[in-house]
This record gives structure tokens, sequence and C-alpha cells, in this order.
């Protein structure tokens, strides 16, 4: 689960998100992780909150100022949004969880916070 809060003009964006058992690293766990689908939807992914969010329409995929072709972008200037996604786990197991995201300012300033949870 990640979630995202920013200012006016700032927003977070998230791309490549992977989960791997550490003894099938060639296994990703999870569905659409870098945001691919080429209908620029969430397929695998649920945005809760983004009704919270203020002033912006919630989290919605681009295609700039990404690492690769889209991401997700956040711009949550009041509240919190979350992006979540469930993956099959086995207990006892390691695994690998890396992301990329990028605070990226535009036309102003101020702060913008990831948060990143496994529940």
């Amino acid at each position: 689960m990640s979630g995202f809060a920013s200012a006016s003009h700032v927003y977070i964006a998230l791309d490549n998100v992977s989960v791997v058992d550490t003894a099938n690293s060639s296994v990703q766990l999870l569905v659409n992780p870098n945001f691919a689908d080429l209908a620029l939807n969430l397929t695998g992914w649920t945005i809760m909150c983004s009704s919270s969010c203020t002033g912006v329409t919630g989290g919605t995929i681009i295609t700039t100022n990404c690492l690769a072709d889209n991401c997700f972008r956040s711009q949550c200037t009041s509240g919190h949004e979350y992006l979540v996604q469930s993956f099959p786990a086995t207990v006892g197991h390691t695994y690998n969880i890396s992301f990329w995201s990028q605070r990226v300012k535009y036309g102003g300033g101020g702060s913008a916070t990831l948060y990143v949870g496994i529940l």
C-alpha cells in the first residue's frame, strides 16, 4: 500500500513497483507493476480515499515525468490517497519490494509525502 499527500503545486510520480519472492525472483507478484496497461488505466490497482482529495482529481496514470512510459500520479492536497494491490505471500518467505518515485514541482513549491506500507 502506498499513501500520498502533497501541496497544490507538487505531485508524486510512482513507477516500477515490484514485489518478488527471493525464492523465485523471476516471478513478479504484482499485476501491472509499471502501469504499462495500454489503456492508461489502473489494471490490478485500487485507489482508496481519493474522494477526500479536495481541489484535485484523484490519482491518475500519466506519461510525463515517469521512469518509463507510464506512471501513477497523485496530487492529494487535502487528506491522503492510497494506491493498493494484494499479492500472494507465503509465511516464512523473504520478499524484495522496490519502486521508483519522484516529487515533481511546478509553478510554485511545497512538500509531498509518500507513505509505503504492507498490511
